[in-house]
């Protein structure tokens, strides 16, 4: 006689299915405060183009230390009548369609026509404006940040491609490290391609028998030295003008100019921690499991 035994079909779900993390409070006070911030940002941005704003990104260091390339421009309409010399005003010109200046007003006719040059510019513009070359004028000048707009488009694609390539990783501590050097990697790259930290423009040369004098501008946002082979050494900071003169010429006849970042020790400290802030999170990503998994 054969005999068979039932199991009853509680014991089968003795184990929960699924489990759930709870949010914990910091996560929670930080997901509100970014949804915050969020909507505040938006907010304000939809005032600002609601009142006719305009917003631009600085490419040429035409502007010295006043604007220095890759400062966000915020603009607001206003009219001729309202400028007075010495005011910054953004504008464009028939001359080259499309392209939008930001330069400081040196004079203004009495019919209205206004010159403007910029800080960093030997001659002043070739062109008198009018009301309907006027785009605005800057509400703020945001040094720096406008950096991060140029290199939006990288690193959207950069994060959304290495989002996909580390799907299929389901270990979370290996998923979530690629994800954080692929990112760093991602800024590297951004960072290769734009070179926002250090970069120098020369801005004329005049030449002599014996010698080259050069008009630099650092347009970086590190503080950088500057060494003229056969010549001297300045420091610069961004925007700011600087010269050096040659002495020793190649057999071409050109001149040789090194730069390097010049930070003072805290400099260093705050770069130095800032390019381990990958690899730390990285280890909390794999302490924080083994201790969940403990």
């Amino acid at each position: 006689m054969s005999q068979t035994t039932a199991i009853p079909l509680s014991g089968t779900l003795s184990r929960p299915l699924l489990t759930g993390h709870a949010a914990t409070r910091t996560e929670s006070v930080t997901a509100w405060t970014v949804a915050v911030v969020a909507g505040l940002l938006l907010a304000a941005a939809a005032v600002f183009l609601g009142s006719g704003g305009r917003w631009f990104v600085v490419e040429t260091p035409s502007m010295g230390e006043a604007a220095p390339v890759g400062t966000l421009v915020l603009d607001l309409p206003v009219t001729v009548s309202s400028l007075a010399v010495g005011d910054v005003v953004s504008f464009e010109t028939s001359a080259n369609p499309g392209v939008t200046y930001t330069h400081r007003i040196i004079a203004i006719d009495h019919d209205g026509g206004v010159h403007t040059r910029g800080d960093a510019n030997g001659a002043t513009d070739p062109w008198t404006l009018t009301q309907e070359n006027i785009v605005g004028a800057p509400i703020a000048l945001v040094p720096h940040l406008g950096w991060l707009f140029r290199a939006a488009p990288l690193l959207m694609i950069g994060t959304l491609l290495i989002w996909v390539l580390t799907s299929p990783f389901t270990d979370r501590v290996t998923r979530s490290s690629l994800r954080i050097a692929g990112s760093a990697l991602t800024v590297s790259y951004a960072a290769f391609v734009l070179k926002p930290f250090v970069n120098i423009t020369t801005i004329s040369n005049t030449s002599s028998p014996h010698s080259v004098e050069a008009t630099i501008i650092s347009s970086g946002m590190f503080p950088v030295r500057v060494d003229a082979h056969g010549g001297n050494t300045v420091h610069l900071v961004d925007g700011e003008v600087g010269r050096v003169t040659i002495h020793e010429l190649t057999k071409s006849g050109h001149y040789q100019l090194a730069s390097s970042i010049d930070l003072d020790p805290m400099g260093w400290v705050f770069l130095i921690v800032l390019c381990l802030i990958p690899l730390v999170c990285c280890l909390m990503v794999g302490r924080v499991e083994t201790v969940r998994a403990e």
